[in-house]
């Protein structure tokens, strides 16, 4: 199984200057490519401290000039915020720049809060439709020239993009999925799938699996064999204090993120407030890999015995960048050997 890191931007912290965000991300990046992640995860958010990352085409850019060998997966991109023809060679040319390393991933948004503040519509059968278009005419123009378009959401004329992508036709795409009908679906039309498991049982975990699985076996695979991605917050702690205190932190980022997917926080200077939700950390924490080296251990084991192709980690779940760092040191010593070499992960099963 492969690992992923998403540079997420979360800036929890506002007595820490934010000019120290893209630099600390930065040598997050340098210690990951030094222990062996292989790949870099870069979502869009906008107008907000839970994550600031509002182009992730600019630092994949960016990261590809101090790496060598990872892909750089832009996921999730939110399809209907964007000029589908601009986004086009945009991608295109971040392709280019980056030498044919760029996997794309796009996504219908999930709250409001960024739709709202661009003017967009924001309703599930209007983003619903206007993705479907938008990915539709991304088709056409990674694949013709002079492509015209007048859709009811969707409309430019004459189009080619130049530059061409690097990769031919185009990078490989991940589509978002939350329901086992989306992940079935998408891997139905040759996609990879993303897939996170919130507050979901581990059963949800096997049944979006299954789905993705019986897509995949119904699909003509235009990109060739196809992946599943888990996306979750992950943390190796030095002990039990250092789990409890993540935790902690872990909830309270999770409690902004309820109020963003329940419109109900109301933001100010970019600041999300977080709501209150039911529970204590410790409710979530077998739903988040959080914990010392052993339990984090036993929680990638099973995900790469279920069949997951990528663990997409996401470091940045509240903590200071010493503490993020000093994770990724634990990662690299006791993690990412058992996913990458499969002997080592069968000896560690037995004990």
């Amino acid at each position: 199984m492969q690992v992923g890191l998403e540079l997420g931007g979360h800036w929890p912290d506002h007595k820490h200057h934010i000019d120290n965000l893209f630099p600390e991300m930065i040598e997050v990046v340098k210690l990951a490519d030094k222990i062996g992640i292989d790949a870099y995860v870069m979502g869009e958010h906008h107008f907000m401290d839970y994550n600031a990352t509002p182009s992730p085409i600019a630092l994949a850019t960016y990261v590809a000039a101090l790496t060598k060998r990872q892909r750089l997966i832009l996921a999730i991109m939110i399809l209907p915020l964007h000029n589908i023809a601009r986004l086009a060679g945009e991608l295109a040319m971040a392709d280019q720049l980056t030498g044919g390393r760029i996997d794309i991933g796009f996504g219908r948004g999930g709250a409001p809060y960024e739709f709202r503040r661009l003017n967009a519509p924001w309703d599930y059968e209007s983003t619903r439709e206007i993705f479907e278009e938008r990915l539709a005419a991304l088709h056409l123009l990674f694949g013709q020239e002079d492509v015209s378009v007048d859709w009811k959401h969707t409309k430019f004329t004459d189009v080619t993009i130049v530059p061409p992508f690097r990769q031919r036709p185009h990078p490989p795409i991940w589509l978002s999925a939350q329901r086992t009908e989306a992940a079935y679906h998408i891997a139905k039309q040759g996609y990879h799938v993303q897939m996170a498991q919130l507050r979901n049982p581990i059963s949800y975990v096997h049944e979006m699996m299954a789905a993705f699985r019986e897509g995949a076996a119904a699909s003509e695979k235009p990109q060739g064999k196809q992946n599943i991605a888990f996306i979750q917050w992950v943390y190796v702690a030095k002990d039990d204090a250092d789990r409890k205190q993540k935790l902690e932190i872990a909830y309270q980022k999770h409690r902004k993120f309820m109020g963003l997917f329940t419109d109900s926080s109301y933001a100010k200077g970019g600041r999300i407030p977080p709501i209150d939700i039911p529970g204590t950390p410790e409710d979530y924490a077998d739903n988040m890999i959080i914990g010392t080296k052993e339990f984090v251990q036993d929680k990638v084991l099973q995900l790469k015995e279920i069949g997951f192709d990528m663990l997409m980690v996401q470091a940045h779940c509240g903590p200071d960048h010493h503490d993020v760092m000093a994770s990724m040191d634990r990662l690299g010593e006791h993690i990412l050997p058992l996913l990458h070499t499969p002997e080592a992960a069968a000896i560690a099963a037995v004990g």
